[in-house]
């Protein structure tokens, strides 16, 4: 993810009148997507986009609990008490997880997705 994606997408917000926080939400869409199709997981995932930096990250969202059933979901309280002892049970976990490469595919599934969003986005316009 560089500073380059950022301005295609400042880009396509001058050229089509498309709102850029519909093209960034849609981005995130695809990266979520993207990473819960190439690496099989379930877990709850959050893409946090920086513009200024022009850099992307893939968060996993753990709740802490006393004895872990489902590893991709669940952090046991002494993990989380590795990263930062005020843990407790119940709470949410943030982990980065992301990936040094999506691949192919998944480049293809955000490419799907974030076309579909810019489509809707056009109706949306010529409609209104």
């Amino acid at each position: 993810m560089n500073k380059e994606l950022f301005e295609a997408i400042n880009f396509l917000e001058k050229e089509k009148g498309i709102n850029k926080t519909v093209l960034i939400e849609a981005l995130e869409a695809a990266l979520i997507s993207a990473y819960k199709k190439n690496f099989k997981s379930a877990t709850n995932v959050r893409v946090d986009l920086n513009e200024e930096a022009g850099k992307m990250a893939v968060f996993a969202q753990k709740e802490i609990v006393d004895e872990v059933f489902d590893p991709q979901q669940e952090l046991s309280l002494d993990e989380a008490r590795q990263l930062s002892p005020t843990y407790e049970v119940g709470d949410v976990v943030e982990i980065e997880v992301t990936p040094r490469d999506f691949g192919r595919i998944a480049a293809q599934a955000a490419k799907q997705v974030v076309t579909q969003r810019v489509r809707e986005a056009e109706r949306g316009i010529i409609y209104n």
